[in-house]
């Protein structure tokens, strides 16, 4: 995969020695179980699958713009991450025969994932060529891809934002003890994942900065208690490719305390989830960060606890129980709605696929679009259906985006769900609680 949209270098360096592999499998007509698939899952033996085909790029991860970024994929349907990275040029490198040649290894027997359809995406082509149309226009000025103003916001936010997480997680662990050291820093953890290693880790940085400032803002992850990988093995391949679906293990952790979509089962107490959900929202950061990285975290918490025992004369462990929970309680309420209202929709193994694109407009929703403020705090957050379509592009670019995305949205007649503030946004996820709750 590669790490920015339309651009012709990502996949255009293609090695000069071809893969070392099983020659006989290499055509388009050899088939090739996805089990199979799933056992190449290494840096040493890394297949992918990509729009219905395996490739082997064991090799090519060396000569991927962003080395190891490409094996969160490994071993897995990777489709929806080249979709929503990708321009025309990288797509028709693709699909050349040189890299074919090289790369393919045969048909995966099942070519499509059950929820959607990259066949004949007309809604996402547009807007695809729309958008590409549109940064052609503004190549070489201060509002491209890597222009001055991407820069300045980009290198001005994480000097910023990781020297107060520094100050921060000093005062929480070796200052008073006090719960606003802990609130103060729980902010700024929020601060550090929404606007410094959660784009990172979608590839924002990997074309137009060093390669050491992209790895360093990817591991700025590890002040919320797991490594980059893992978070993109969960996020990227699972809830950006599968938004919404039974695949996306970011709406499917709640059961049996918490349902938000009509395939799941009901139990008797879910009539009451929309009152006792915000006692479990407080644990999103123990199971969807740390329970995935026990020993790393275990790691972490042992070493802040040694360095406070050392160096204050106490431990820290109720400090950073404190910032769990209100991190977890902020990550959810700014980040859950994008995606579990009553506007938007949940898809499970319907008889009529849309194409993937169609199906990330109605998964996702925005809120607060004409609120600069809040786009620059949260880091984009709050346009959702610009970062799910195309995921590697910085969010100082998603007013200008936005504007292309719905006008192609009311043309091909797809909602573009947008809310007017915060709290429109969290009543229409409470209405789902409420509705969800309800005995069936």
């Amino acid at each position: 995969m590669a790490c920015d949209l339309a651009d012709e270098t990502v996949l255009g360096g293609l090695p000069a020695v071809a893969v070392a592999a099983n020659e006989a499998l290499r055509s388009a007509s050899a088939k090739v179980n996805m089990d199979d698939v799933a056992s190449h899952n290494s840096r040493q033996d890394c297949w992918v699958v990509l729009y219905g085909e395996a490739f082997d790029v064991t090799e090519y991860v060396q000569h991927h713009p962003g080395k190891d970024f490409l094996l969160q994929a490994a071993g897995k349907d990777a489709s929806g991450l080249f979709e929503s990275i990708h321009g025309s040029k990288g797509k028709a490198v693709l699909k050349s025969e040189g890299f074919r040649s090289r790369y393919l290894v045969g048909k995966v027997d099942r070519p499509e994932p059950e929820e959607f359809t990259f066949a004949n995406d007309v809604v996402y082509q547009e807007m695809s060529a729309e958008v590409e149309a549109y940064f052609k226009s503004v190549a070489g000025t201060m509002w491209a891809k890597g222009g001055l103003c991407e820069r300045a916001v980009v290198y001005v936010k994480f000097v910023l934002i990781l020297g107060l997480a520094l100050f921060t997680k000093y005062q929480s662990v070796l200052g008073s003890g006090s719960l606003v050291n802990s609130f103060m820093h729980c902010i700024t953890m929020l601060l550090v994942i929404f606007n410094i290693s959660h784009g990172a880790c979608h590839g924002e940085l990997i074309m137009r900065y060093p390669t050491w400032f992209s790895k360093l803002s990817q591991w700025v992850h590890v002040f919320l208690g797991s490594r980059p990988g893992d978070w993109m093995q969960w996020h990227n391949v699972s809830h950006h490719q599968h938004t919404n679906t039974h695949s996306d293990l970011d709406t499917n952790r709640g059961m049996p305390f918490l349902r938000l979509h009509d395939e799941d089962p009901h139990f008797w107490w879910l009539r009451y989830q929309h009152r006792y959900v915000w006692f479990i929202y407080p644990m999103t950061h123990i199971v969807t960060f740390i329970q995935r990285e026990r020993f790393f975290a275990a790691f972490q918490i042992s070493l802040c606890n040694l360095l406070s025992w050392a160096l204050a004369g106490r431990f820290c462990m109720w400090q950073l129980l404190a910032e769990s929970f209100m991190f977890g309680f902020g990550f959810v309420m700014i980040n859950h709605i994008t995606h579990t209202n009553d506007e938007t929709e949940y898809v499970h193994r319907p008889s009529t696929k849309v194409g993937w694109g169609e199906h990330q407009l109605r998964s996702s929703s925005n809120w607060c679009m004409d609120n600069i403020a809040v786009t620059m705090l949260l880091g984009g957050i709050n346009y959702q259906i610009e970062h799910h379509l195309f995921q590697s592009i910085h969010h100082i670019h998603y007013p200008e985006m936005s504007k292309i995305i719905r006008r192609v949205s009311k043309k091909q007649n797809v909602p573009y769900v947008s809310f007017p503030t915060y709290f429109a946004a969290l009543r229409s996820h409470i209405k789902l609680l409420v509705r969800m709750g309800t005995p069936l």
